[in-house]
């Protein structure tokens, strides 16, 4: 299904579940030892029938995120089921990696498509600064399982004025998958700890490997990712001199690519997020609806997804601050009480672990 700016959205990620078993500063700064306990958790009965839903819209390509999609009890079964519904394309997942060695081979044998891996740091020491947890070692052996089993692995990167660009590239081509180094956004934490992207990783790996190139994928099947990257992902993708793999640089802000977008969201509440720069979301099934059959319900979900691409903003607009949000709070008197926040102010205050990546 297109949008009313064009854009063919074929693409939806789903927060599985809000809880993450790590606490990175940037993303989950207030919650402390508290982010384990999971708010929202979405059942496989109710993803399968949102999945379905989406694909009689065209949408194809599925990814599984959190918080942490494998604290999801269910997960394996979750991905399984999903590979069965007619008209999935692919489906993938975002980890932090930490429970992944555990999971490997039951995610290979339920048909995942490929694994991203959040990872920001190969320093034991920098790694429990950033999470708060000394895990690391856990993460690597999730890293080589996922490998052993033959997942397609992409291994992800926050980028911020401490990243070690260098020693995470190197470790990347050792274990043979490509890096991304993706923009903090300005959310939360982001708004003072975000780096141009370009600046900091091209440059660093040209003082080490030298000459490099831009790497058209537009026609190129995606070594990592089991389809064409024209349908999917914002990654501008580099090769450098004396590595084999492929560097990729993801810019929220410096390489703005919402006019190319061909995303939606699920969160783990069950609600729709049109755009992840913008804190508008929508119901995706009333709760106050009564169904008669699934087939009533899967008429309910389908209209809300095209309520929602419709929806879909042309842009981000984390930092405009000529887009205003309403605030409506109820004073002493039950008198209600109107504010206009400016949309830098909305995105400041949003903590990057409540809104599913």
């Amino acid at each position: 299904m297109r949008d009313r700016f064009g854009r063919e959205i074929d693409y939806m990620r789903i927060s599985v579940i809000d809880s993450c078993n790590l606490n990175c500063y940037y993303c989950n700064p207030q919650d402390n030892n508290k982010n384990c306990q999971a708010i929202n958790t979405l059942s496989v009965k109710k993803v399968l029938c949102i999945v379905r839903a989406a694909t009689r819209l065209g949408i194809t390509h599925f990814r599984l995120t959190g918080g942490e999609p494998l604290l999801h009890p269910q997960i394996d079964e979750m991905v399984s089921q999903i590979k069965k519904i007619p008209g999935v394309r692919s489906v993938s997942l975002t980890t932090n990696a930490v429970l992944l060695a555990q999971h490997a081979k039951q995610l290979k044998e339920a048909g995942i498509d490929s694994i991203n891996v959040s990872l920001d740091t190969i320093d034991a020491s920098e790694y429990e600064h950033i999470t708060k947890k000394p895990l690391l070692h856990k993460v690597e052996h999730g890293i080589d399982a996922a490998i052993e089993c033959g997942i397609r692995v992409k291994i992800n990167v926050v980028l911020t004025p401490q990243t070690d660009v260098v020693a995470l590239t190197r470790y990347a081509s050792k274990k043979g998958t490509d890096i991304r180094f993706i923009e903090m956004m300005p959310v939360g934490e982001g708004h003072t700890n975000g780096v141009e992207p370009y600046e900091k990783v091209i440059g660093a790996l040209l003082e080490v490997y030298g000459t490099f190139c831009h790497i058209d994928t537009e026609n190129r099947e995606e070594i990592n990712s089991g389809y064409n990257n024209s349908d999917n992902g914002p990654a501008e993708y580099y090769s450098f001199h004396g590595l084999n793999i492929r560097v990729g640089l993801i810019q929220a802000i410096h390489g703005k690519f919402c006019d190319t977008c061909n995303r939606i969201r699920v969160t783990a509440d069950g609600r729709l997020m049109p755009c992840l720069g913008s804190s508008v979301t929508m119901d995706l099934v009333p709760d106050s609806c009564e169904f008669t059959d699934d087939l009533e319900k899967d008429f309910v979900i389908v209209q809300a997804l095209k309520a929602a691409i419709k929806a879909k903003p042309g842009c981000h607009n984390f930092n405009d601050n000529a887009v205003t949000y309403t605030k409506t709070t109820e004073t002493k008197t039950v008198e209600t009480k109107t504010t206009e926040l400016k949309a830098a102010e909305v995105n400041a205050a949003r903590n990057m672990s409540r809104i599913g990546g």
